[in-house]
């Protein structure tokens, strides 16, 4: 059986990994993985240290992928969950929220509010009072060029 704490560490481990590639920012893993009082600055997974963060940075790896038919017919879907989650923490600590994601041999997806550049592929999702996009990680980094640190 599969630990989900040691599986959500290496997640959060592989996706540090490929941000630092693909920003050349030193990027780390949130002591407590987020669980930090907001006083403190710290919310959600990673973040680059010494550095004002943009972004507050959500991390999630799990089994099946969570874009399906249930983000227009059910009730709460698991990727709503995440976004709420994301959002919660970034509004607790004034910073633009960022879920970053992925099931079982996938690439990395992201959700964002930031409004897409045209030239890749992403969706739009306007569910239980959450509106966001999602694309491929890499993609988003690519084409939005988003600012990640002051």
């Amino acid at each position: 059986m599969v630990d989900v704490r040691t599986k959500g560490a290496t997640a959060e481990s592989k996706i540090r990994d490929e941000l630092r590639k693909a920003t050349g920012l030193k990027w780390e893993r949130t002591p407590g993985s987020g669980a930090l009082d907001p006083k403190h600055g710290l919310k959600a997974d990673l973040y680059v240290p010494g550095e004002y963060n943009y972004y507050a940075i959500e991390c999630k790896h799990y089994k099946d992928s969570h874009i399906n038919h249930l983000l227009i017919n059910g009730k709460n879907p698991q990727l709503i969950e995440w976004i709420a989650q994301t959002f919660r923490q970034a509004n607790q600590v004034n910073k633009k929220p960022l879920l970053v994601f992925k099931h079982d041999r996938s690439i990395l997806y992201c959700a964002f509010t930031d409004l897409p550049e045209s030239g890749y592929p992403f969706i739009f999702v306007n569910k239980n009072g959450y509106e966001f996009y999602v694309s491929s990680l890499s993609d988003y980094i690519e084409f939005n060029k988003p600012i990640f640190i002051k």
